[in-house]
């Protein structure tokens, strides 16, 4: 697939969770793509590339969830290290962590898998 890679994206993702399957989580674009109505809210990742203290490929990924009023509010920024073939781990590297895989990336669509 053309333009296809696991890289993970920068921007604004929001979690298109009508086409979940499988585990695979699915994201749009927030700017550009137009999303059905939803009454339960939708989660956004936010990408950013590396800054301050981070090298070696890290990045930062905020989550936003839907609040008490609907408007998304932010977590805390969290760290992306790379592992290699797609799979990035979540955190600092204490305490428990996270691992996301990127199954696919293009200007349209983001799919991931969490462990």
């Amino acid at each position: 697939m053309q333009g296809m890679t696991m890289a993970l994206p920068s921007g604004s993702w929001t979690h298109s969770f009508e086409e979940d399957a499988d585990g695979i989580e699915v994201y749009r674009p927030s700017a550009t793509f137009v999303f059905p109505p939803s009454r339960k809210g939708r989660k956004v990742l936010e990408f950013g590339g590396a800054t301050g203290a981070m090298a070696g490929g890290e990045a930062s990924m905020t989550s936003m969830s839907p609040g008490p009023d609907d408007r998304p509010r932010a977590g805390p920024a969290t760290r992306l290290r790379p592992l290699g073939m797609g799979r990035y781990i979540l955190g600092d590297g204490v305490g428990t962590q996270d691992v996301i895989d990127i199954v696919e990336a293009t200007p349209e669509v983001l799919r991931l898998s969490r462990r």
